[in-house]
């Protein structure tokens, strides 16, 4: 089959990298060596995919939604015996018979999967997952990165940026413009990087759960104070208690509070449910 360029897909959500100097950057800061087992998203054409087996890795899988490509694929890395393809959605793929030895993620993200993504392979607050990715190496919608990596009081600021910075280390290394693609979607993109933290690294399991429970009611109305959002799960006696004790001021909005904030809240929100 002749892949050209207009062959992506609406419904796959298919912008390919074409530019070789980013293709480069992803590989020089998933800083590969010899032990390394490699889980690529959506190889698309393989562009990524020759650059990182070009290289000292141990493995590299790859998962490929699209059934056209899959024969393409395994043509043109039949010779590579580091390299192995399967077929299927990433959100519904079991990847338990390999998971424990992946040591790097590397994907193109398709912005309509994002949040997902981020579940799946960063993580989530209150549940500790059997893996231990050293990197994920994520090329995503800057909008998105820009919401992840806000501090407190940025308009950008939200749920997404506390559950991320808690969950783990986070460094954007360039945004992307939309011609490195083709064909190039709406938006500017981001290269970012993702070192989840180690289980003995994170807050307890109760408080990430807490904490957690406490975004998603804060952030369901980001523009009320958090007195007015939070009485839908506590009383007004807990809610002076709790601003007491956390020496919160619950007249601030979410995004206004940092994540030590959260933290603090969460606390002493367990201590006054008990």
């Amino acid at each position: 089959m002749n892949f050209k360029n207009n062959y992506q897909k609406k419904r796959f959500g298919q912008h390919w990298l074409v530019n070789k100097k980013i293709l480069e950057k992803i590989k020089e800061v998933a800083e590969l060596n010899e032990n390394d087992y490699i889980l690529e998203i959506g190889p698309g054409r393989g562009a990524l995919t020759s650059k990182l087996l070009d290289s000292e890795i141990r493995k590299l899988h790859a998962i490929e939604l699209d059934k056209d490509l899959i024969d393409f694929l395994n043509d043109k890395f039949k010779n590579n015996e580091k390299f192995s393809l399967q077929q299927g959605d990433i959100l519904s793929t079991s990847l338990d018979s390999f998971n424990n030895r992946i040591t790097k993620v590397v994907a193109n993200i398709p912005y309509n999967i994002t949040g997902p993504i981020l579940d799946i392979f960063v993580g989530r607050l209150g549940l500790i997952r059997d893996y231990n990715y050293k990197k994920i190496i994520f090329l995503m919608q800057k909008d998105v990165v820009d919401r992840i990596l806000s501090k407190e009081g940025s308009t950008n600021a939200g749920a997404l940026s506390v559950r991320m910075q808690l969950l783990s280390k986070i460094k954007k290394i360039c945004d992307v413009d939309p011609s490195s693609f083709s064909p190039p979607p709406k938006v500017f993109s981001s290269l970012v990087v993702f070192e989840p933290f180690k289980k003995e690294l994170r807050l307890n399991i109760t408080s990430e759960k807490y904490i957690d429970k406490l975004l998603r009611v804060a952030f369901n109305s980001r523009r009320k104070m958090l007195r007015n959002t939070l009485n839908s799960i506590l009383s007004n006696d807990e809610i002076n208690e709790l601003s007491e004790s956390s020496s919160i001021c619950f007249n601030l909005r979410p995004q206004d509070l940092s994540i030590n904030q959260w933290i603090n809240l969460a606390d002493n929100y367990i201590k006054i449910k008990k």
